[in-house]
């Protein structure tokens, strides 16, 4: 392609960058895999288009992702810095920045540009039903865990859940938020809502396992520690323990799905559709489990 053309394409794809760059820091913070060849080959013709539109925000937040992306965290803080020069609102620069600062160490700054996204979108009526804000307050709770601030965190991270309810990494960060301040009760139910929509979180089962010990609750902790073993591969050690939860706490249906996954890995195809039906009359609508069932009965 002529580099001519890339001027045009660079400042289209800047057009949508006001909306995509919300997403930029929490897609770094849980699933960064950049590719560097691409992004070498984009970032010199954005820092061609920056050169010509020195007076453009959304290019040097261009540039700044870019950057970010690079690994280039300096030069991606001042594009970010610059462009806050021309536009001090600007709020994919802020998100970008807090990114970067939290790349550096610098929490507290992260957390300044953060809370200033949050304080910008004060009185927008799509503040409650918006994604983007979603992560800035879930990224903005971790960031207040790792500082120790607890409460600060689950405050952020209930906003997160009042947009996002479903969202699982939301949900185990507040559990681990209770759990530093030992409320297990509260803690333990954060990490359930996790799995049941992300049946296989294992860090959620780990931290589930230790709050329940915390409670008391050894049949919940039996089964967390099952499901941690059958995701690590061991489900011969995953299903003898499902079978002695079922054994000493039947109420804990749950322990009836990983014990028809464990068994569906050992080749015990007839025990893990019966312990998937016994899973399936009480939870007739859980997807995973209508899917493992289905697989089996079809013999895949």
């Amino acid at each position: 392609m002529p580099k001519r053309d890339w001027p045009v394409l660079i400042l289209t794809a800047v057009a949508l960058l006001s909306t995509v760059v919300f997403s930029v820091y929490y897609y770094f913070d849980r699933y960064s895999h950049s590719n560097q060849a691409v992004v070498e080959y984009q970032l010199e013709n954005v820092e061609a288009v920056v050169r010509e539109h020195p007076q453009s925000a959304e290019l040097r937040v261009a540039a700044a992702n870019y950057y970010l992306e690079s690994g280039l965290i300096p030069q991606s803080i001042q594009q970010s810095e610059q462009a806050l020069v021309i536009e001090p609102d600007n709020q994919g620069a802020l998100i970008l920045l807090a990114s970067a600062y939290q790349k550096t160490g610098n929490l507290d700054a992260a957390i300044e540009r953060l809370n200033r996204v949050i304080a910008l979108n004060q009185g927008n009526a799509l503040a409650k039903i918006d994604p983007r804000l979603e992560s800035v307050h879930y990224v903005l709770g971790t960031l207040y865990t790792k500082q120790g601030r607890y409460a600060e965190a689950i405050a952020s991270l209930k906003l997160a859940l009042e947009i996002s309810s479903t969202d699982a990494d939301a949900l185990y960060a507040l559990g681990v938020a209770y759990q530093k301040q030992d409320d297990h009760t509260h803690a333990l139910e954060a990490f359930q809502e996790a799995i049941r929509f992300a049946p296989e979180f294992g860090e959620a089962y780990a931290d589930m396992a230790e709050s329940a010990i915390a409670l008391g609750n050894a049949p919940e902790a039996m089964y967390a520690r099952a499901m941690v073993l059958l995701l690590n591969g061991q489900p011969a050690n995953a299903a003898a323990q499902f079978e002695q939860v079922i054994a000493q706490a039947p109420e804990i249906k749950r322990a009836y799905y990983g014990l028809g996954l464990a068994n569906e890995k050992l080749g015990k195809h007839a025990e893990a559709i019966q312990a998937l039906s016994e899973f399936v009359k009480i939870y007739p609508n859980d997807i995973a489990a209508q899917q493992a069932l289905g697989r089996l009965m079809r013999g895949n």
